[in-house]
């Protein structure tokens, strides 16, 4: 009975922030982001690979536009469904290691977690990555208790698809390495020919990307490298490792990535019952790695997230094994949180609301894109100098794909900017400015970028400019160019 009621509380649950951050993805007068005007375009040429991200991304929102068509919220569909399947995947892994109260509590803990509001009205790669990491520490865990051909298929594929939706993936198998050495059971399960089969299937899956990568000279590969910025020139940098680990409160939650902290402590010291130490490594395995970048280089608070899913499941067993007080703490940091989330996703929802509260400045890069792209077709439409301009190009990638998002109406010519001829994104492999006589209506974002457009343009005349207000004193400044006679410099 007492199942069967915490799986009916954790369902509630789910279906209610469904029904809620579906509602606000249908209001939210937010336009897309570039980087998700950019999946968007992937969307609309399935491949296997990308040259900033792995193929996956792009296989759901064309899932989801294919269904609904291509405005904003049907772009972002995806990321409050596959939430709502993480959760339920963590209550059955919490469950199944514990109790079903454990699992309501370690759904709850995720769903509420402050980057999951956010999470749930963007679409990123993250939530695919999440997905396929809860659906592989399942298996896990199924595959120690008894091994069986389901569970490894599970895993194998688990592993394979998170490959194909961000190579963070690669974290898990440091931890699936560890508690094969350590934990006895995981070894037994593992250690047989279902677990070369798991091994075997997640190659298969992968190999494709790892085949797009060798016919695009490993594109996807040396961006992942080139971003994590391990050449730095001073070999430790301890202020980004205390910044990364402070930006984990505001992700997990001030109080509960606290009480995350001692649960990862009891769970390694034998504290916690049942397989918590086993699940502590694929907790300590993102986080660990990513903080090592962070104090070579540099980390993003959001690149550590898969820490969170055992995150989740040991906060809440920790909380109900140290008694009323654990839980009491752990039921106040969540809802703390979610009243604050809950406050800021409302107000977000009301250009006059998220003016007023000083907001502005998060949104800038998310509003007005009707308006911007209209005031570019009407300088592309007059043409300069008698003569029809051959192209519309700009010099920066988010401003390009935001364009190509808000013109798929009535597309125009659209390229983009590579002045060294070498590609250093997506758009660069497939849209770059080839030698032209002109003229080309150029899209200047980036500041003082005169002398450099001066230097592959033979000439270049300046259009007025584009001046859009953005609401709370926030204006997007394009200076527009006529250039004729381009060449790169390569």
């Amino acid at each position: 009975m007492a199942m069967e009621k915490y799986q009916k509380w954790t369902l509630v649950l789910i279906a209610a922030l469904l029904i809620f951050r579906v509602a606000a993805l249908f209001i939210s007068p937010l336009g897309l982001h570039g980087d998700e005007a950019q999946y968007w375009a992937w969307s609309k040429d399935l491949d296997w690979g990308y040259f900033t991200k792995p193929p996956l991304i792009a296989w759901v929102i064309w899932s989801t536009t294919s269904l609904f068509g291509d405005a904003e919220w049907a772009v972002r569909l995806s990321s409050p469904v596959l939430h709502s399947l993480i959760a339920f995947v963590i209550f059955r892994t919490a469950r199944d290691a514990f109790n079903a109260r454990t699992g309501f509590w370690a759904a709850a803990v995720y769903l509420l977690m402050p980057a999951l509001w956010l999470s749930s009205s963007i679409v990123s790669t993250d939530v695919s990555l999440l997905l396929c990491w809860a659906l592989a520490m399942n298996a896990w865990l199924h595959l120690r208790e008894r091994a069986s051909w389901p569970r490894a298929l599970q895993l194998g594929a688990a592993i394979g698809m998170g490959l194909l939706a961000k190579y963070a993936m690669l974290f898990f198998i440091p931890a699936l390495i560890a508690a094969i050495i350590f934990d006895p059971a995981t070894r037994k399960g593992l250690t047989n020919i279902k677990g070369a089969a798991a091994g075997l299937l997640a190659l298969l899956i992968f190999t494709p990307n790892i085949l797009w990568n060798a016919a695009h000279d490993f594109a996807t590969v040396s961006h992942t490298a080139d971003n994590a910025n391990l050449g730095h020139s001073f070999p430790f940098h301890p202020a980004e490792l205390l910044s990364f680990l402070g930006d984990q409160f505001g992700v997990f939650g001030p109080i509960t990535f606290g009480v995350y902290i001692l649960a990862l402590i009891a769970a390694l010291k034998g504290r916690l019952s049942g397989p918590a130490k086993w699940i502590a490594f694929f907790g300590l395995s993102p986080l660990l790695i990513i903080s090592l970048e962070a104090l070579l280089s540099r980390a993003n608070a959001n690149w550590a997230v898969t820490s969170y899913i055992a995150g989740s499941i040991l906060t809440a067993h920790f909380g109900l094994t140290y008694g009323p007080r654990a839980i009491k703490w752990l039921r106040g940091g969540i809802w703390a949180q979610t009243m604050i989330c809950l406050v800021l996703g409302i107000a977000l929802l009301s250009p006059t609301l998220t003016n007023s509260l000083g907001l502005a400045n998060a949104v800038k890069r998310l509003r007005a894109w009707p308006e911007t792209t209209a005031l570019i077709r009407t300088a592309f439409e007059k043409g300069h100098e008698g003569r029809a301009f051959e192209t519309v190009s700009v010099d920066q990638r988010i401003l390009f794909y935001d364009i190509n998002y808000y013109m798929r109406g009535a597309p125009l010519p659209l390229t983009i900017l590579m002045p060294d001829g070498v590609a250093k994104h997506h758009a660069h492999l497939t849209s770059a400015l080839q030698a032209k006589d002109g003229p080309v209506l150029v899209v200047n974002y980036y500041k003082n970028n005169q002398e450099a457009l001066k230097t592959v343009f033979a000439r270049l005349e300046p259009l007025p400019p584009i001046s859009i207000d953005l609401g709370g004193g926030k204006r997007r400044e394009l200076k527009l160019w006529a250039g004729y006679g381009y060449r790169t410099k390569a």
